[in-house]
């Protein structure tokens, strides 16, 4: 399948098998990232592939490979991660491979001193990553989900894309307002759902505007306004045409 078709099918996979990929393949995944479409190119963004054994995570499973993810936690620079770590979680399941987003774990040595990048930026997220003996969803179906009517002002096919998008405790914070050709995108801001998520709502937007752009890579222009219309109880993030 294309990145387009996994959109449909995709999701998070919860047990691997210990096999180990071959050099070649991870040397294709590090090529697809550094080309991946960026949201915000400005942005800082670094990543490496690690094994289980730097992780500190309460799951009880473990993948044989890992990406550490590292940027700063400004609004930008987390949706960017999200936008672009979500092309490579649709790429790795379209070459035969399961993936999960980790939030609920972090990189350190044996001392717990947290690893950072060379420019000392921390790890925000992880993606883990193998071969699986898992199956992909068969249809969209299987996707549980809000509706179209929920994630925006009005219903539109357009958005079907963005609905079927992971999200830190499928928590879906995205919400979509049309105003003529353009539409604005907001992440949820309620204090509750802050506390308790941290950054990960802003990274998930990301991933939302990524099955976007994978939808209508041709048509995709992303931009922002400086008086967009206001929502209650949400963020704007910025706005695009398709």
């Amino acid at each position: 399948m294309n990145l387009k078709d996994m959109i449909y099918h995709r999701k998070s996979f919860r047990s691997y098998t210990d096999e180990q990929l071959d050099v070649n393949t991870l040397r294709k995944i590090e090529d697809f990232i550094k080309n991946a479409k960026r949201l915000y190119p400005g942005e800082k963004l670094s990543w490496d592939i690690i094994g289980p054994e730097k992780i500190k995570c309460i799951l009880p499973w473990r993948a044989p490979h890992n990406i550490a993810i590292y940027a700063e936690r400004s609004t930008e620079a987390l949706v960017n991660l999200g936008f672009v770590f979500q092309q490579v979680d649709l790429y790795l399941q379209s070459i035969g491979l399961g993936t999960c987003w980790l939030g609920m774990g972090k990189i350190a040595d044996e001392a717990g001193e947290e690893f950072t990048d060379h420019s000392g930026m921390k790890c925000v997220m992880m993606i883990a990553f193998g071969k699986s003996e898992e199956n992909l969803r068969s249809n969209a179906g299987e996707f549980k989900r809000k509706t179209l009517e929920e994630i925006a002002d009005r219903a539109d096919e357009k958005l079907e894309c963005a609905r079927l998008a992971p999200s830190a405790v499928n928590s879906q914070p995205w919400y979509f307002v049309h105003s003529g050709n353009t539409i604005h995108t907001y992440c949820m801001d309620r204090f509750f759902r802050k506390q308790f998520l941290g950054d990960m709502n802003k990274m998930d937007v990301g991933i939302s505007l990524a099955h976007i752009y994978i939808e209508n890579e041709d048509r995709f222009r992303y931009f922002t306004v400086e008086n967009p219309p206001a929502e209650k109880g949400y963020l704007y993030i910025g706005s695009f045409e398709i």
